[in-house]
């Protein structure tokens, strides 16, 4: 390290009555990065503890201790929040990839999400049937409608028959379903997800995509049935942004989907208040292109209506 005085080093230790230099000293079996008063740049926890006669690591080592040793004897990798920031792409439009393990997650899983500002790009459900087919992967949807990317979007029949509502452009291709399901909509040019029973026809209205369950509610983590598969969820910030993901080549629990749309930035998550989860499994697939960005996320087979992404 430049700039340090490393003097100390042959100066004389007084430990037990006898004299010794720190380069006699048994080198420390690890380095902390925690600094204790009186720790010097290069001075390691088993260094500062001989120096200070043992009193401080009365006081600091259990602590220590504790940190290293619990997650080992749970059985599980202490949680470090990913560093993986979003990067931006063009203005109101972000990308992130995240790899989530260890607690608080139940298994290993994949991330690749947008955030988007609909103020600049917009968000537009897109139905197959208006392009001749009872159903399309996304990359074709995204062809075939001229958006910069799309997310697979609600259930549907053996015979792809869609469930659930369905607006499109202020015109409704399907009908509400009674159901305890979710509904994210684009009302007035706010984005909004809200509880089947809590849906009222609106002329300001704009989109609308009928599925479920919802992960996030007000700001609260719903508890969710311990299900495991390919996931596709859209989510809504607390500055009204709209976050599209998919889970890429990997299976998630819907409770960690939930939890990492729930957690904030600063906790590595998405911080969104409102989330909800789209059609899984096979149907759960990505598509996009734009600019720098080109993310391919195939699904199983095609599906009757998506989200898409559009440039105003």
């Amino acid at each position: 390290m430049e700039n340090v005085d490393t003097s100390f080093k042959n100066r004389p230790l007084r430990s037990s009555g006898e004299s010794r230099t720190l380069e006699s000293l048994p080198k420390p079996g690890f380095r902390v990065a925690l600094r204790l008063s009186g720790m010097t740049n290069s001075c390691s926890l088993q260094e500062f503890c001989r120096n200070r006669k043992g009193v401080m690591f009365k006081k600091w080592g259990p602590f220590l201790l504790t940190l290293l040793i619990v997650p080992l004897l749970t059985g599980q990798a202490p949680f470090t929040p990913p560093l993986n920031a979003w990067k931006k792409v063009d203005e109101g439009f972000e990308v992130r990839s995240l790899s989530l393990q260890g607690h608080p997650y139940q298994v290993p899983f994949k991330v690749r999400a947008l955030r988007l500002e609909i103020a600049r790009f917009p968000v537009r459900v897109i139905d197959s049937r208006d392009f001749g087919a009872i159903r399309l992967d996304v990359k074709a949807m995204v062809q075939k409608s001229q958006a910069l990317g799309a997310l697979n979007g609600g259930f549907f029949l053996p015979d792809y028959k869609p469930l659930g509502l369905l607006i499109v452009d202020g015109r409704e291709t399907n009908p509400l379903r009674n159901a305890d399901w979710g509904i994210f909509m684009i009302q007035d040019n706010v984005p909004k997800i809200l509880h089947t029973k809590d849906f009222l026809p609106d002329k300001g209205i704009s989109q609308a995509l009928q599925v479920g369950p919802r992960l996030v509610v007000g700001g609260r983590e719903l508890t969710m049935k311990k299900q495991i598969a390919r996931r596709s969820a859209v989510g809504i910030t607390y500055k009204h942004q709209v976050v599209l993901v998919n889970t890429e080549d990997t299976d998630a629990y819907a409770q960690d989907l939930a939890r990492i749309f729930w957690l904030s930035e600063d906790e590595g998550g998405l911080g969104c208040k409102d989330a909800m989860s789209l059609d899984g499994g096979p149907s759960a697939q990505m598509f996009v292109e734009y600019k720098s960005v080109k993310i391919d996320l195939p699904g199983g087979w095609g599906v009757p209506n998506g989200l898409g992404v559009f440039k105003k």
